[in-house]
């Protein structure tokens, strides 16, 4: 009895071995096959939760991709129709300063502002551009709601918001997409200070606003300067705030006007009887000054208050040109970091697959070695187990 089991026992012993050689076998067969070390999550648990998250960081990685491809077709879209926009505020500067010329005839003068009218519809055709989705390029975070309508009276009014569509394009950093128009349109800087000037010159002035500026936020006063002739070819000025005198005196050319934080330069020559009404604003608006100057060439080559407007506006228009090469500069800097952001997460991409393939590809030549030695123990067992199973007492007897 004692030694059937023994015999059993020997005889299960190396059936198991066996049968463990053969399993492993199977394993390095199906390794060689598809080039994997891992085959199963028990050969490496740890191994494997690892695996896990590289392929969702490169699934991230991948959806960060689309972002920035996303992100730069918006910025290159925006950027073609900044730099137009900066062409027309351009070229509506050229034609404001060749129409202050006394020389140009009413028809001259008509055709200057039938052309200033061609470059304010496409300019307003500009800031409701769609692009190939039929989102509205200058609407802020509303791309679906046309931004800029013109009422009867030719008034510009935005319909977007004042907020920035934004795409992540990593873990850490969220890319603006867009700008609202009534930042790059509507907020442009004064260049004449906090003030818009409205002239009113006598005949052959050159008087022109140089700056006007207030300390005091809060004052929203009017004002007017008023100059006079004082003899000794020196002239005097009075200074009203809302339609009272405030102040009076000689006119310094060098140091200018000021009065309770209230400060103005004019420039050019003056006449006795000019003008100046000050009404306080801090921006203006690109439509606003394609109209203005449209209105100041229905007036005569002489009149010098229609010419000084002009003056202004061309200012405004060198303004506004410079505010949007800005804008395109800015974009620029933004497609600029989306490049860089790529590479990084190319790069990214690359030390992940690295390190996954040290965990999940195999070595095919250690591989090799050891399905051959696997072979040779499995070749060992099976002829283990032949003598075992034909080893029985009657050999004996």
């Amino acid at each position: 009895m004692m030694n059937r089991i023994s015999s059993f026992h020997s005889y299960q012993t190396v059936q198991n071995d066996m049968r463990k050689q053969e399993n492993k076998i199977h394993h390095n067969q199906a390794q060689l096959a598809s080039g994997k070390q891992l085959q199963k999550p028990a050969d490496d648990p740890l191994a494997i939760h690892y695996l896990q998250k590289v392929g969702q960081q490169t699934e991230q990685l991948d959806q960060f991709t689309d972002a920035i491809v996303l992100s730069r077709n918006r910025l290159e879209h925006q950027e073609v129709m900044l730099r137009e926009t900066e062409q027309f505020s351009d070229e509506a500067k050229r034609l404001t300063m060749e129409s202050i010329n006394g020389a140009l005839s009413p028809q001259d003068r008509e055709a200057k502002a039938r052309e200033l009218q061609e470059l304010a519809k496409n300019f307003l055709a500009l800031a409701n551009n769609q692009d190939e989705s039929g989102n509205y390029t200058f609407a802020g975070t509303k791309p679906k709601t046309q931004p800029f309508f013109a009422d009867n009276q030719g008034r510009i009014a935005y319909a977007g918001d004042d907020y920035q569509r934004k795409m992540r394009i990593s873990n850490s950093m969220e890319m603006p997409t867009s700008d609202p128009g009534s930042k790059l349109f509507m907020e442009v800087d004064n260049p004449f200070g906090g003030y818009k000037p409205n002239f009113q010159l006598q005949n052959a002035s050159e008087l022109l606003l140089d700056k006007a500026y207030n300390q005091n936020a809060n004052d929203s006063s009017i004002y007017k300067i008023t100059f006079v002739d004082m003899g000794r070819e020196q002239f005097g000025y009075q200074l009203e705030r809302n339609g009272s005198v405030v102040k009076a005196g000689d006119y310094d050319n060098k140091n200018g006007i000021s009065h309770e934080g209230f400060s103005l330069r004019v420039k050019g020559q003056i006449t006795a009887g000019d003008a100046i009404t000050l009404s306080p604003r801090e921006s203006f608006s690109v439509f606003d000054t394609f109209k203005d100057a449209i209105k100041a060439l229905d007036s005569d080559a002489s009149d010098a208050s229609a010419n000084a407007e002009l003056h202004r506006v061309t200012e405004e228009f060198h303004t506004a040109f410079l505010h949007l090469t800005k804008a395109r500069t800015d974009v620029g800097v933004r497609l600029s970091t989306l490049d860089t952001q790529e590479q990084q997460n190319e790069d990214f991409k690359i030390s992940l697959a690295r390190s996954k393939s040290n965990f999940e590809d195999l070595d095919y030549s250690k591989a090799v070695i050891e399905f051959e030695e696997n072979s040779r123990a499995l070749q060992a067992s099976q002829l283990a187990f032949g003598k075992t199973k034909d080893l029985t007492l009657f050999n004996y007897l």
